[in-house]
């Protein structure tokens, strides 16, 4: 059974009765109708609220106190008119502090301020308004019912390992999608709710997508190599992301080298020497125990010296709540400011894919994701909590054992997978 089909066959039990409906210009029509524009206007401005910083900023010093006027009592000495004049003076410049505003960061820009080239079609366009229509047929209200059925399916969501905020966010858009909806000859009841979950389901995916293919082209055009930093937790198949990667860029033309820059886990560098081998491309490596950042730099500049296109940083697997073990991979960055920085997730892994990325944007902001074992993932719970978690896109899926078996990420193909 598919992730909606239960929420599709509890709409259609309605689909005779007046549970859910309500007749053109009746009382409950006109509430349908207002509830919708409310539910709208809700979700558009949390939309255009501002998204809090990653990590809090640290406190400001508490300054105020050697500024206050001091309290006058019966026992305070009165000010003489100059020094008087004088405390005026410096309470009317004195103004309050302006609030720091973190600046929106521009989607189609890395973290470290490279452009990325956007998708065809450049990013997903919502528009929850195209089910409003403004005459005809029977209009969907809410109530009891309706609740009733968001609410069985706000479990079945959660019982996927969907995230919980991306769970509200769907459940609340479909509301608002439904709710004002028309049910006429040429659009039954089917069709609306399946109109409604694809429109619903999209405002999870809306990130800044980016083609990794043309972002590469057009990075490949500046000095020196395009620099690739691929990170994540263990297990989530890093390595061997790292070797599919190589394989669709060699096949595009380019140049690679790697970076074996996981001196932590036993065999990681065997593992990507060998495959290094059977890609025909070199690889950068040293003792295990190496300090990674050496290594990645002198990958980086051993592809510079031999003209190489393109560089791929193989790191250790890091628990998102080691904060020393992350602070390595941040050296790895400051030393070789990577032109991307992709995160690998695991598809089966859930939420807890999601509570992983969100740790690791918190820390070491990414540029998009790149999610394995897609093929065997029927929910799609991570792939659509990832993008809404995050703010940044799934670019490739893993969908195979092969080298080849790695493809750009398309949001249409996973809506269409699921419903």
């Amino acid at each position: 059974m598919g992730l909606f089909d239960r929420f599709k066959k509890m709409m259609k039990k309605t689909e005779d009765t007046e549970d859910i409906v309500a007749t053109e210009d009746s009382i409950e029509a006109e509430e349908a109708l207002y509830q919708k524009r409310k539910l709208m206007e809700e979700i558009e401005t949390r939309k255009a609220a501002p998204t809090p910083p990653s990590t809090p900023p640290p406190p400001e010093k508490d300054d105020e106190w050697d500024e206050q006027e001091p309290e006058e009592t019966p026992f305070s000495k009165p000010l003489d008119k100059k020094e008087r004049k004088k405390a005026e003076r410096k309470k009317a410049e004195r103004k309050p502090k302006p609030k720091s505003v973190t600046p929106k960061a521009d989607p189609m820009e890395t973290t470290t301020g490279f452009k990325l080239v956007a998708s065809e079609p450049a990013g997903i366009e919502v528009d929850l308004s195209d089910s409003e229509v403004t005459r005809g047929g029977m209009i969907i209200r809410g109530g009891e019912v309706l609740d009733g059925i968001l609410e069985e399916l706000e479990t079945d969501l959660l019982s996927v390992d969907m995230g919980h905020a991306a769970v509200d966010e769907v459940v609340q858009a479909l509301k608002a999608t439904i709710i004002g909806s028309r049910i006429t000859t040429r659009k039954d009841l089917a069709q609306v709710v399946d109109d409604a979950l694809k429109t619903s389901l999209r405002r999870l995916l809306e990130a800044g997508y980016w083609d990794f293919d043309k972002t590469i082209e057009a990075l490949s055009k500046g000095d020196g190599p395009v620099v690739i930093m691929v990170v994540g937790v263990n297990g989530t198949g890093k390595t061997t992301t790292t070797a599919k990667m190589a394989h669709r860029l060699t096949e595009g033309g380019y140049s690679v080298v790697l970076a074996a820059a996981d001196t932590f886990r036993a065999g990681a560098i065997d593992q990507l020497a060998t495959h290094a081998e059977r890609l025909g491309v070199r690889c950068i490596s040293s003792q295990r125990g190496g300090d990674s950042a050496a290594i990645s730099r002198d990958a980086v500049e051993s592809a510079a010296a031999r003209g190489d296109d393109v560089v791929i940083i193989d790191t250790a697997g890091r628990m998102q709540n080691k904060t020393n073990l992350m602070e390595e991979l941040s050296k790895v960055h400051r030393v070789t400011r990577p032109h991307l920085v992709l995160f690998v997730a695991d598809a089966l892994a859930g939420n807890d894919a999601v509570e992983q990325a969100k740790v690791f944007q918190s820390m070491l902001r990414f540029d998009g994701a790149v999610l394995c074992k897609m093929d065997t993932d029927a929910n799609g719970g991570a792939a659509l909590s990832i993008a809404h978690t995050t703010g940044r896109p799934i670019v490739l899926a893993g969908v195979g054992q092969g080298y080849e078996d790695l493809i750009p990420f398309d949001p249409e193909w996973l809506l269409d997978s699921i419903l």
